[in-house]
């Protein structure tokens, strides 16, 4: 059974901290693919103008450029309606449409999303959020002071938790990936038509890198290449993408 996972975000731009959460999930999950997919517009995060979608879709194909396990996805690219769209893109329509498509293949394919902590917390505020984790298993990046019991009192009302793998989904569990076990889950969700899926917390990741902060250093062009990796850092330097002048599509 292949292992994908999707992990969608601003990517405005994307870091080492991106890499340091993808290449934690993909070794401890032994996951085949994760799909970097840059998204057009974001419903939650209206307070900045995004990048210009082209330029940081550019530098999300050069950030995974090195790690065959990662690959740019254009499945939350722009509308039909141009580059000026209104309608922020859905998570749950962008996810509910990689799984019917996994689902058509002949070969099975578990499907996981991978998300950061503080995204994680605002998870019962995303558009149909009861349906969006339903469709799902969940890999979260936990930073220090992340608690089970503030990842509970995320969920919508609807969700319920429980702590570690329930016995329906251990046999699931056995019967599905016993060629690859997965560690033992942390929270086993049960929804309301019995659906059940799972959320795991990847601890001890030391990348906190803020892209909000590091977009502001970019435009002042003060920035640490440290914090990028070395393509993004180039193409950036190259094309001046971030300072204050050019920076907003």
């Amino acid at each position: 059974m292949r292992r994908i996972a999707f992990f969608g975000g601003s990517f405005d731009p994307p870091h080492r901290g991106h890499l340091a959460i993808a290449t934690a999930a993909a070794d401890l999950f032994a996951l085949d693919q994760i799909l970097f997919a840059p998204a057009a517009r974001q419903p939650l995060k209206g307070k900045y103008p995004a990048t210009d979608f082209l330029h940081r879709y550019t530098m999300t194909a050069l950030a995974t450029q090195a790690d065959l396990r990662f690959v740019p996805s254009l499945l939350d690219a722009p509308k039909s309606d141009g580059p000026n769209q209104t309608r922020p893109n859905y998570t749950v329509e962008t996810l509910g449409k990689l799984r019917a498509s996994l689902v058509a293949e002949p070969e099975p394919t578990a499907l996981f999303t991978l998300l950061g902590a503080d995204s994680w917390l605002d998870i019962g505020h995303w558009f149909q959020s009861a349906r969006l984790l339903a469709l799902s298993d969940w890999i979260v990046a936990a930073r220090p002071g992340f608690s089970l019991a503030g990842a509970e009192a995320a969920l919508p009302p609807e969700v319920k938790a429980e702590r570690g793998p329930s016995a329906i989904d251990l046999a699931t569990h056995a019967a599905n990936h016993s060629s690859s076990a997965l560690p033992a889950c942390d929270l086993t969700l049960h929804h309301a038509d019995a659906a059940i899926t799972r959320v795991w917390f990847l601890p001890h990741l030391k990348e906190d890198i803020s892209a909000t902060e590091l977009r502001g250093v970019l435009d002042e062009g003060h920035p640490d290449p440290e914090l990028l990796p070395e393509p993004v850092w180039n193409y950036i330097a190259k094309t001046q993408v971030y300072r204050a002048e050019n920076a907003r599509g």
